[in-house]
């Protein structure tokens, strides 16, 4: 039983960081390539974004005696699921020698069902359960509870669970997976990753003053700019494109000045071109639950 409290206390930590840091990203400004403002899943429904509030530790037990004071909090507990109701909803119990004290989650985002007994990590919102409550906090969501199942939870605590850990495997099952990749993006990504790399090998060869491998990251990032470039431009985005070509052309000055050996025309490129990558990436670039990263859906098809 020890085991199992420090486990679940380190998971319930560990998740409270990762919301903590996205909700500290979805505050910085927009123009920072890494720190997308919050929005909502690509499947219509609520993502699992950062909450308002800080995240309120608590038993289900506790929430079952008096519910009230975590009304509208940003919950996690940890308990033993008591039923499987759906697909997308089930009940959790923290004591067993007590009927009717358990609590509705409904996951809007379950992606598989959750096992009897099993102990699981629920965050998200407690509410008093009622359909039109329900429906206010989530997207695009149909609640798929029997008439008599919505009766019997009316008015009872309930968790609009954004994240369902399943303690057994510290999977999420409420994660929302980003759909597969097109052809056409799988081929940018390619350009993109070696953009970051090359900009990276870059720098620390003009601290080292090392020409040779100046020239050579300068030439990947020349190309590769290019042919970011040449993608926007099929999409119709001028600012994108303006920000490759920009880039590109730092890219290409570099070269120049690190052949006739002008490294002050060298560090002079090397700042401007970075803020055109920070540029593109805030407008054209947000980052999914999973934690990867994707062209903004609707900013280029």
């Amino acid at each position: 039983m020890r085991r199992f409290i420090a486990a679940a206390t380190i998971l319930i930590a560990s998740l409270a960081v990762s919301f903590a840091q996205q909700q500290q990203q979805s505050q910085q400004p927009q123009q920072q390539p890494q720190q997308p403002a919050p929005q909502e899943g690509r499947g219509g429904q609520r993502s699992g974004g950062p909450p308002a509030k800080p995240i309120v530790p608590v038993a289900a037990s506790t929430v079952v005696a008096n519910p009230d004071p975590y009304v509208g909090e940003y919950v996690s507990l940890t308990a033993t699921v008591e039923q499987p109701l759906t697909k997308s909803a089930f009940s959790v119990d923290q004591d067993k020698s007590k009927a009717d004290k358990e609590i509705l989650i409904v996951a809007p985002t379950l992606r598989e069902a959750v096992t009897a007994n099993a102990y699981v990590t629920v965050l998200g919102e407690l509410v008093k359960f009622d359909p039109d409550e329900i429906k206010k906090k989530t997207k695009n969501y149909t609640l798929d509870l029997s008439p008599d199942q919505i009766e019997k939870y009316r008015g009872k605590p309930a968790v609009v669970a954004t994240a369902v850990v399943v303690n057994a495997t510290g999977v999420d099952i409420a994660k929302v997976l980003p759909p597969p990749m097109t052809p056409e993006e799988i081929e940018f990504q390619k350009i993109m990753r070696q953009v970051g790399p090359a900009n990276t090998a870059l720098r620390g060869a003009i601290e080292k003053m090392d020409a040779a491998a100046v020239k050579e990251q300068a030439a990947v990032l020349s190309t590769a700019f290019t042919k970011t470039e040449a993608f926007w431009k099929t999409k119709g985005k001028a600012d994108a494109q303006g920000f490759a070509a920009e880039a590109k052309k730092h890219a290409d000055a570099i070269t120049s000045a690190v052949g006739s050996g002008n490294w002050d025309g060298v560090k002079a490129s090397a700042g401007p071109l970075g803020q055109q990558c920070a540029s593109c990436h805030g407008a054209y670039r947000e980052r999914l639950d999973d934690g990867s990263f994707r062209i903004k859906a609707g900013s280029s098809y």
